[in-house]
């Protein structure tokens, strides 16, 4: 029969009569999310440099004026697209692999992953913050202050300014991504959302009639009698009889 005129009661009656295979389902994809993040997704860590840029007419206390702190904000944004620059990334691939600073994999680091792991963000001020990213969490912090040192060497060589390191990258702790919880819930949602759809649309689907009640809502008449389903039981006691 057509299932298309299903009531909203009866979908939530569907489903609430399949509602262990629901919850099955959303434990499974919600365990195999979990599974998939912690064992297989590398995990990302996170460390920053604050640089304070001054110009090099106003190194000297008393010239740190009004139009100076101007011009200092201003070259933030310029010390910061010097502190990225392949100049600088390669300056920094070189003095790591002086160090014996080892990639994960086992190469050298390479100037284009040290740029990769690199974002520098300014204000509306004279500070400017460098952000570290890696899955190399133990050569993390030395990869960043050796960056930052490379870059502030290049800053005042060729800018002819100054880019003093405020704060110096620190060991991560914990990881920042992925976010273990965050994807197991969604793991589990999908889980149940992909289970009750399956199961709605199987409902909407079916042209099988069950009931008295099917035919009388499909063809809206009279039903005279029915024929029942006879157990195994009940054949036996009516062969008796």
């Amino acid at each position: 029969m057509n299932r298309s005129q299903l009531t909203v009661m009866d979908i939530l009656h569907t489903l609430l009569s399949h509602i262990v295979i629901i919850l099955l389902a959303g434990a499974v994809v919600g365990a195999s999310a979990w599974a998939y993040t912690t064992y297989k997704i590398p995990k990302m860590y996170r460390t920053s440099v604050t640089f304070y840029a001054q110009s090099k007419a106003n190194q000297q206390p008393e010239d740190v004026n009004s139009s100076g702190l101007t011009t200092n904000r201003q070259l933030a944004s310029t010390y910061s697209y010097v502190l990225r620059s392949n100049l600088v990334m390669k300056e920094a691939a070189a003095r790591l692999e002086e160090l014996g600073v080892k990639a994960p994999g086992g190469g050298s680091y390479g100037y284009g992953a040290l740029k990769g792991m690199t974002d520098v963000t300014t204000t509306n001020t004279e500070i400017f913050t460098a952000t570290f990213s890696s899955s190399d969490k133990e050569n993390l912090q030395i990869i960043a202050n050796t960056i930052a040192e490379a870059g502030a060497a290049k800053i005042q060589e060729i800018v002819g300014g100054e880019a003093k390191i405020l704060d110096a990258a620190e060991q991560p702790g914990a990881p920042y991504s992925p976010d273990v919880e965050a994807n197991t819930v969604t793991g589990v949602a999908i889980g149940l959302l992909i289970a009750a759809a399956i199961i709605v649309i199987r409902a909407l689907t079916d042209t099988t009639v069950w009931s008295e009640e099917d035919l009388s809502k499909q063809y809206n008449i009279p039903i005279l009698g029915s024929v029942p389903q006879l157990t195994a039981q009940d054949k036996q006691n009516t062969a008796k009889e």
